[in-house]
């Protein structure tokens, strides 16, 4: 079982002073002595476990009756506690492959310090990536394991342990930084990062590292969740441009829908020449992406989710993404990732599944744009970019105005009375309504219902309901039986 105190072996390069031993560089132990093997290190330092797993706690799925259910996947869909799984698909494994990604950028950093190299510029993108990855994976852990960032309590809240150097000693104990510390280290990481890097030593598409595009599109992230919204308004625009949207990087849906087949939508939804796929990692999937199994999105709750809609015509995603899987099932499969397995050698029968996957997207930037705009109160602002947002995403749509959408999410109380929302809840409301349809089966809806703190009701296979508050402990992962055994403290219930 893997756990956080994992010691890689090549960390074992920075072992000192115990025994002769260690003092000797074993045949199969990687000497870390140049800028390329250290920018190699790197590869590893992207979380290559999955976190489509988010998605069974959602509303975005439902008990299919047909398909072969799983122990794990049933208590996701429970929000049962799942600190005893370490199986692909799961929190823990998220937990354990994020610390591996960090251990490997905090491996980089370490030998950067040891190489002598007159190529600064080179090392100095290396070590920006290497942080940008470091901090990547604590924003990511901190957002599952962790309470959102709050002014009030971040300070006081429980995060997660945020690790900077490599492990020199076989057990070491760790602590569970503040919500705040790992907010404040992140950025540090971010800021300190993005000054280094350089899109200048990447080869190829360039899309599998941290480019100075993806870096921005983290940076937008990270201050929407920390709620520094001009911050984030800000690098939005160093992608989309100030009061426009480069369409470059919004995936086009029309393109996406003329592609022949669901293998080759796939192929297209992750395609690196894409613009629109600003980072793209490979994730080891196991059933995460079989709606053969578990809770998936059943053919009427998709067609109520993309028949309900505001603007007129037709819904570009529901169109085009929408198909029956796997036989005379009751599900549907949005054709984005494509499973692939990887064997161990030539002639092996063993490896694993995996995928590949845009982890960020620059539709993100827009959604981001248009959140952090209501949130300071810029709804004219945010009112453009949303009807930009529906031309883009639905045939013939018109321009709303804001009484449209009020009107549309108006609902009637108890005595039959109308209850409009304000211009506030309407926009967002319908912000919340296009980010769940663009992220279908991608596994991003689980952080709007934290963050925005959504209800969600579950039905059981024998037709009990089953709800998740909306400030309910369990949208906070337990901390996984591997990290707790060893000392961390657990997340209250």
């Amino acid at each position: 079982m893997k756990k956080i105190y994992i010691i890689q072996l090549i960390t074992l390069l920075f072992l000192s002073g115990c025994t002769d031993y260690l003092d000797e560089t074993p045949d199969n132990r990687i000497e870390i002595n140049s800028l390329e093997k250290a920018s190699e290190l790197l590869v590893a330092a992207y979380p290559r476990a999955d976190y489509f797993f988010t998605d069974w706690m959602t509303d975005n799925v439902e008990f299919i009756v047909t398909n072969k259910q799983i122990a794990r996947m049933t208590d996701t869909y429970l929000w049962k506690d799942l600190d005893e799984y370490d199986d692909y698909n799961t929190p823990s494994n998220y937990w354990n492959e994020a610390y591996t990604a960090i251990a490997q950028a905090n491996t980089a950093l370490e030998s950067l310090a040891k190489i002598n190299d007159d190529n600064t510029d080179l090392k100095n993108s290396i070590k920006g990536e290497a942080l940008l990855c470091r901090a990547y994976a604590h924003l990511m852990l901190v957002n599952l394991f962790g309470n959102n960032y709050n002014e009030s309590t971040s300070s006081t809240d429980l995060g997660v342990p945020y690790v900077t150097e490599t492990e020199k000693v076989l057990l070491k104990d760790y602590k569970r930084n503040t919500v705040k510390e790992v907010y404040d280290m992140v950025e540090k990481d971010l800021t300190d990062g993005m000054a280094l890097l350089s899109d200048d030593y990447y080869s190829g598409s360039k899309k599998y590292h941290f480019t100075k595009n993806a870096a921005n599109t983290f940076a937008c992230r990270f201050y929407m969740y920390k709620g520094d919204y001009t911050e984030s308004i800000r690098y939005a625009n160093l992608v989309l441009g100030d009061n426009t949207v480069n369409t470059a990087f919004i995936k086009d849906m029309n393109e996406y829908g003329n592609q022949s087949g669901s293998v080759a939508k796939r192929n297209f939804f992750v395609s690196n020449t894409d613009p629109s796929n600003i980072l793209i990692v490979e994730k080891q999937v196991g059933i995460g992406l079989r709606h053969s199994y578990g809770y998936r999105m059943g053919v009427k709750q998709w067609n109520n989710l993309f028949d309900t809609k505001i603007w007129s015509g037709n819904d570009l995603r529901g169109d085009y993404m929408g198909y029956y899987g796997d036989g005379d099932r009751n599900v549907i499969r949005a054709p984005k990732m494509k499973e692939e397995f990887y064997k161990e050698s030539l002639t092996a029968t063993t490896g694993y599944p995996f995928c590949v996957q845009p982890v960020f997207r620059g539709i993100e930037l827009l959604f981001n744009r248009v959140e952090s705009n209501i949130e300071l109160g810029n709804f004219a602002a945010a009112l453009s970019d949303l009807n930009t947002i529906g031309q883009l995403r639905y045939d013939g749509a018109g321009a709303l105005t804001i009484a449209d959408i009020q009107a549309y999410f108006a609902s009637l109380d108890p005595d039959g009375n109308t209850v409009t929302p304000d211009e506030k809840e309407a926009l967002m409301s319908l912000l919340l309504d296009e980010k769940r349809k663009e992220y279908l089966q991608e596994g991003m809806r689980w952080f709007d219902i934290k963050r925005h703190d959504i209800e969600i009701t579950h039905i059981t296979y024998d037709g009990k309901e089953v709800v998740l508050a909306k400030n309910d402990k369990r949208k906070v992962l337990q901390i996984p039986l591997s990290a707790s055994s060893r000392g961390i403290i657990k997340n209250p219930r």
